[in-house]
């Protein structure tokens, strides 16, 4: 900074930031770019000056250092996508060697769980089987030696998640991790014709954190709880009008049969399916009723951006942000070998994920997309650990097996729940409609065996109400069969 006019800048920044926090970064670029030309320096110098007083000597605040890392980010990750397969394995690999690096010498859990291991020998993607794998329970028990050291639980943006016990785990994010995260969703979006101006509806347990940029009218988000009724859900659909629609599936059936049922008008330009399951069925439907097509994410809130669906239908994997192992029986599997979904986060230094197993079971595709981008492909996510059914053999079978129930019984049905009880016996918790009759119960039963390939009992029993989880996620399918 030019120490001439350095004074006179810093006094004025101190003034704006008197003037509350609806001051925007806007203005005080201007603010900056207006003195810094006023010393008649020409137009690029005078950028210069301006993002080096924000950004470098830390004179914005917060949300301006969110904002200016998201714009830093956002070119990469926009060109990334469109290289070719082996570079991106190569930047993925760099940034590999970087995280381990910086991990084993600022994160007390990982350096114990790493002494003794070649990791200076992990050179690519591959290496990574050298390590051991991180569970929740343990990254659970660590903290806070999980916390990387330099980073607090005040300087770290917050989230949770919890597992089918309801043991919550706490997870913290740089920063600047969640900002990238925040890039890769607009590359996401980019890929379906979003515009910056387009408004965002979106279902979740809780609302995310407001983002600078939605006070200049982008990006603008608005939330729509899980936990309301159906009807209480439209409502706010309506009200908001949204361009785009971000989605638990099993909350958008049944807002999709109110549309039909009572022709009210909404139009998004497309649809979001997160959190859950997307059967194709349910696809289907939803996408005849509001007229517009549905893309399935696969994220989570410990890695954020795992996998997204392409209008070509290709699942993207964010490798500059995720890499992901498919691991049956310990090792990894074949392309479209099903297996146990494991993650390494590439971005949070702050408490890393490393070799994660996320407990779902999912393949990946061994060709690439027609699309052109470079990424690499998940063929099929077939469901959580604790979905999978287990034969009276003791096979185990994907809960998908059950998709096809979907289709035959949905006028007849609201919401139905399959509970494996043991090996051979199944109930069927079904919320009936007014078509419902006995002739569907026992139909119900029949579709339910076939689907399953060896001989079982199957019961239907008629309830008022499903809970959904206690973050407002449906499921459709549960075992508690351990063994």
């Amino acid at each position: 900074m030019n120490p001439k006019y350095e004074p006179h800048l810093t006094e004025i920044l101190d003034k704006a930031h008197n003037l509350g926090a609806y001051l925007t970064l806007v203005t005080r670029v201007t603010i900056c770019l207006f003195i810094a030309l006023k010393k008649n320096l020409d137009f690029s110098h005078a950028i210069l000056i301006t993002c080096k007083d924000i950004m470098f000597i830390n004179m914005g605040n917060q949300m301006e250092q969110m904002l200016l890392r998201q714009i830093y980010f956002l070119p990469g990750v926009l060109k990334r996508e469109w290289k070719k397969k082996d570079e991106i394995e190569r930047i993925a690999s760099k940034m590999l060697r970087s995280l381990l690096r910086d991990v084993y010498c600022i994160n007390s859990f990982y350096k114990r769980k790493f002494d003794g291991l070649p990791i200076t020998d992990i050179k690519t993607l591959d290496d990574l089987k050298i390590l051991p794998f991180t569970t929740k329970d343990e990254l659970r028990e660590a903290f806070p030696s999980n916390l990387s050291h330099g980073y607090t639980i005040d300087t770290c943006v917050h989230e949770s998640t919890s597992g089918s016990t309801g043991d919550v785990l706490n997870i913290y994010h740089d920063p600047a991790a969640y900002d990238y995260y925040e890039s890769m969703k607009f590359r996401e979006y980019r890929g379906y014709d979003y515009s910056l101006k387009d408004k965002i509806a979106y279902t979740r347990f809780d609302p995310t954190q407001k983002e600078v940029y939605e006070y200049f009218g982008l990006f603008r988000r608005y939330y729509i709880p899980v936990h309301y009724s159906a009807q209480e859900q439209l409502n706010l659909i309506v009200k908001y009008n949204p361009d785009v629609l971000s989605v638990y599936p099993s909350s958008l059936y049944e807002i999709a049969k109110l549309v039909e049922e009572y022709h009210i008008q909404v139009h998004p330009k497309f649809i979001i399916s997160h959190s859950e399951l997307l059967t194709e069925h349910t696809r289907n439907y939803i996408q005849s009723v509001f007229d517009c097509s549905i893309y399935n994410e696969y994220s989570s809130f410990e890695v954020h951006n795992i996998a997204t669906e392409c209008t070509h239908g290709g699942m993207h994997i964010h490798l500059d942000s995720n890499v992901v192992e498919i691991i049956k029986d310990g090792n990894p599997a074949s392309p479209g070998e099903v297996g146990e979904i494991v993650v390494t986060n590439l971005s949070n230094r702050a408490m890393p994920f490393i070799r994660y197993r996320t407990g779902d079971f999912g393949a990946l595709e061994e060709e690439g997309c027609t699309c052109g981008r470079g990424l690499p492909l998940l063929k099929v996510i077939e469901g959580r650990k604790d979905e999978y059914i287990t034969l009276p053999s003791g096979k185990k079978v994907s809960p998908r097996v059950f998709d096809p129930l979907d289709r035959i019984f949905h006028e007849h049905v609201s919401r139905f729940q399959i509970v494996q009880k043991e090996r051979g016996r199944f109930i069927i918790k079904v919320v009936k409609r007014e078509q419902y009759t006995t002739e569907t119960a026992n139909l119900l039963v029949q579709e339910a065996k076939k689907c399953v390939p060896e001989p079982v009992d199957v019961e239907v029993v008629e309830v008022d109400d499903i809970k959904r989880t206690g973050r407002g996620k449906f499921r459709a399918v549960i075992s508690e069969v351990t063994s």
